[in-house]
């Protein structure tokens, strides 16, 4: 019984949780890139922080894709890959790890969270409520596929796949979107097009960064 209660009581911390989640500011349903996220609005220097660090496509060759320069973050527990030429910028929240952007048009945010629980196998279920009411905060949302249990890069998580209402531009755009549990570190990913149209074209270059995306070696 006490198994029992234990799974119980996880599961309501981590849907309490998403309330602290959303007034930190995770409902990422909107557009990701933008002066309210950017400080002063200018590229990032080398390495936003000692906990992240850059490579260039040099270092390591044989594992990135040609163009491309690898992020780490032993904040976040991972690495991944990002187009070279993109525009890495200096985000104003501390949550947010990377922000790159290519124009107005393409972006990529990261950013992750604190739960008050760990999650695994078992709180999946939970955890899908804490997903699901993060990206449905923004009303315009439009699922343009069912959202999906995943496992990217070694650890699990969820996808989703929906258009969205920008609110300074009024255009629509399209969101890629993932969500990875580390233990008690939620990492949101999202990748972004304005407009919508855009995706088809842009995917294959999100295709790659997420599928650069690995768990680091605890």
């Amino acid at each position: 019984m006490s198994g029992l209660f234990d799974a119980a009581r996880k599961g309501r911390m981590l849907v309490i949780a998403v309330g602290v989640v959303l007034a930190a500011g995770l409902g990422t349903s909107a557009a990701i890139w933008g002066p309210e996220l950017v400080a002063s609005g200018q590229p990032a220097k080398t390495a936003n922080t000692a906990s992240t660090t850059d490579k260039s496509s040099n270092t390591a060759a044989q594992a990135l894709p040609a163009g491309f320069s690898q992020f780490r973050s032993d904040q976040g527990g991972f690495e991944l890959a990002y187009p070279s030429n993109w525009t890495k910028l200096t985000p104003k929240d501390p949550q947010v790890l990377l922000l790159l952007a290519q124009g107005t048009q393409d972006s990529v945010l990261v950013r992750a969270s604190e739960l008050q629980e760990p999650v695994g196998p078992q709180q999946m279920a939970a955890a899908r409520q804490v997903t699901d009411k993060l990206v449905t905060s923004n009303k315009t949302v439009q699922m343009i596929t069912e959202p999906k249990q995943i496992n990217l890069g070694g650890l699990p998580g969820f996808f989703y796949f929906y258009s969205f209402k920008d609110a300074t531009s009024g255009q629509e755009g399209a969101h890629s979107h993932f969500f990875l549990f580390n233990g008690k570190t939620m990492i949101s990913m999202v990748f972004q097009t304005l407009p919508r149209e855009r995706f088809a074209s842009t995917a294959p270059t999100f295709d790659k960064i997420a599928g650069s995306f690995h768990a680091l070696k605890k």
